[in-house]
C-alpha cells in the first residue's frame, strides 16, 4: 500500500469532473506533510507516473492535475479523458501493486498500447491479463521478468506469443 492511497481513494470518490484542493486539506487525507519538494517545484505535481509514485496515486485514480499555484499552494485535479479505462477506475487493480511499464521494453509497450487502444482499456490492463492468463496471479511479475529478459532490443513482438513460448519452455 502506497502511503499516497488515501488521496487515490479520495479521488475515486469524487463524482465531479474537477476539484481545486489546497496543500492542507492533501495532507489531511494522507495523514502527514507533504514533502517540501511539493511546495517547492511545480514538477513535483506533474503527471508522471514513471518516476513519481506521488503521481501513480492521482494517475491510477482517473485523474491528472493542473493549474498548479505554488504561492497559493493549491492544486488542480481533473478527472482524464480516459477515466473510465484507468487502471485506478478498475476494482481488480486497485487492491493490487501497480505493475510498472517503464521497466517494460519499448516493442513490447507498442503491443500493449495497440490492444489497449483495440480494446477500451489500458497498456496497464492488457500486460495484467496477458500474464494472468499466461500464468496465473502468483507468477505475474516473474513471467514479466522473464518477457522482458527474453525481449531483443529494437524489435516489435506480440506479448503473448512470448509468454506461451516461455510457458512452453517449462
Amino acid at each position: 500500500m502506497s502511503k499516497y492511497d488515501p488521496l487515490l481513494q479520495t479521488l475515486l470518490a469524487k463524482e465531479t469532473s474537477s476539484w481545486r484542493v489546497h496543500f492542507d486539506q492533501i495532507e489531511k487525507i494522507l495523514g502527514m506533510p507533504l514533502p517540501a519538494s511539493a511546495r517547492k517545484y511545480p514538477a513535483w505535481w506533474s503527471n508522471d507516473a514513471t518516476t513519481h509514485s506521488h503521481s501513480r496515486a492521482w494517475l491510477r485514480a482517473g485523474w491528472k492535475t493542473g493549474q498548479v499555484d505554488l504561492p497559493g499552494e493549491a492544486v488542480t485535479f481533473r478527472k482524464a479523458a480516459n477515466a473510465a479505462s484507468t487502471p485506478g477506475s478498475d476494482p481488480q487493480i486497485q487492491d493490487q501493486p501497480s505493475l510498472y511499464l517503464a521497466a517494460i521494453p519499448h516493442s513490447i509497450m507498442v503491443v500493449l498500447k495497440r490492444r489497449a487502444a483495440a480494446n477500451g482499456t489500458s497498456a496497464e490492463r492488457e500486460a495484467i491479463t496477458l500474464l494472468e492468463k499466461a500464468v496465473g496471479k502468483n507468477h505475474r511479475f516473474s513471467q514479466a521478468n522473464s518477457i522482458r529478459a527474453m525481449t531483443p532490443a529494437g524489435q516489435d513482438f506480440d506479448l503473448a506469443s512470448l509468454v506461451r513460448k516461455e510457458r512452453e519452455k517449462r
